[in-house]
């Protein structure tokens, strides 16, 4: 039988393009796997060429930000130029004067020997960016209270204090500090007043720079026995204020007839913290299915005297609630001196901010030991009421500041 496959020419083609494509098929992978070596070491060196070329950028940026530390230029805003806050100054209407300030007996004069805290969140060298807390703005209402009456003070943001270049003021400096390399001394243009003083762990490294300076302004007033303990830890004499906000009663405490039945939740939700809201609905004295909520977030872009009224406008509504719960230290703080019942709610114990404050409050929540517990007080009736442990520090500060 003759094999024909042999004797086919067309066959003997396809066996030796076959063969041709064999004995080129190494030789195609070979420089395949050549190219792709040569196209990963070109992106190796693309991609260390950028890491350097960053790495460069960042310690060019530290060490300018270390060099020039000296110089305001570093932040965006600064409020510490005088022209702009006699503009402020200028701008305000006369709601803005009788809402801001109460209905004010004469003009509202400017005073430039007396300043305020205010709050720019923006500033550049701030450890924590873009931190709206309407909170600070309750504090400062509380400072504001002690200044005279019919004066619209200096605007000084908390953040660049250090280069405050404006007249000579008094400021009482109150609040949370550690959030910006530019409050880490205090201008020579300020005599301050520290009282209701917080410093937190976290930003702690960043006050060795401070130390030496508020030994000159000692005893310094904190606002919690933490930082009492770390100031005396350094050498400076401290004692235990407590906040600012307990003394709003001044200005802002309602009369018992214009009591509403509001209850207030600031930044609590039913849902959240199921332990919590089991011990809530326990109150049956309580209808909580029509609760106002409220946050003390707000809008960044505001200005200050915007941000001043929100605060105002709060307080007002909080002088005259049936109840208010709060995850917020300054929304259940001021309620203590508004005399409005009040219940603290926390998720975890904060060591740097809460000792001494939290046994103030009637509290929901995990204690010093890490344990939920509930300390509320109940009168007969099932309805909160306020321990008066704060009067004791709120009367004191209050004569303290009488004659800033």
């Amino acid at each position: 039988m003759i094999n024909k496959s042999k004797n086919n020419p067309k066959k003997k083609l396809i066996n030796l393009e076959n063969n041709i494509y064999r004995e080129k098929l190494p030789q195609s992978k070979s420089k395949l796997i050549l190219n792709s070596i040569i196209i990963l070491f070109i992106l190796f060196c693309i991609f260390t060429i950028f890491k350097l070329r960053q790495k460069k950028s960042r310690i060019k940026s530290l060490y300018e930000k270390k060099e020039k530390i000296n110089n305001p230029e570093i932040f965006k805003f600064d409020y510490s130029n005088y022209n702009n806050n006699q503009n402020i100054f200028n701008n305000i209407t006369k709601d803005d004067e009788n809402f801001f300030f109460g209905k004010t007996k004469g003009q509202l004069n400017y005073c430039n020997n007396y300043g305020l805290l205010v709050y720019d969140y923006y500033s550049k060298g701030n450890v924590n960016e873009y931190t709206d807390n309407i909170g600070d703005y309750i504090q400062s209402l509380a400072a504001l209270q002690f200044l005279p009456k019919n004066c619209f003070p200096f605007l000084v943001d908390r953040d660049s204090i250090r280069f405050y270049h404006g007249p000579k003021i008094k400021l009482i400096i109150s609040g949370f500090f550690g959030l910006s390399l530019g409050n880490i001394k205090i201008s020579e243009q300020i005599n301050p007043l520290f009282i209701s003083y917080h410093i937190n762990d976290d930003q702690f490294k960043n006050f060795r720079d401070i130390f030496t300076n508020l030994k000159k302004f000692q005893p310094i007033g904190c606002r919690d026995l933490s930082t009492q303990k770390k100031l005396e830890r350094e050498g400076i004499e401290a004692y235990f204020s407590g906040c600012l906000t307990t003394t709003l009663d001044i200005d802002y405490a309602a009369k018992d007839s214009e009591r509403t039945d509001e209850i207030i939740f600031i930044d609590y939700k039913i849902g959240e913290y199921s332990q919590a809201d089991n011990f809530l609905l326990s109150l049956k004295a309580y209808n909580f299915s029509k609760i106002i909520k409220i946050t003390h977030h707000f809008n960044i872009t505001y200005g200050h005297l915007d941000r001043f009224k929100i605060a105002k406008s709060l307080l007002n509504r909080y002088a005259r609630a049936k109840l208010v719960v709060s995850t917020r230290v300054h929304g259940a703080l001021p309620c203590l001196a508004l005399r409005t019942p009040v219940i603290f709610i926390n998720y975890s114990y904060d060591y740097n901010r809460f000792p001494g404050l939290y046994e103030l409050l009637n509290t929901v929540g995990k204690n010093a030991e890490g344990k939920f517990e509930t300390k509320v007080n109940l009168d007969k009736n099932g309805l909160v009421y306020n321990s008066d442990k704060y009067l004791e520090y709120a009367n004191k500060l209050k004569e303290k500041l009488k004659y800033i």
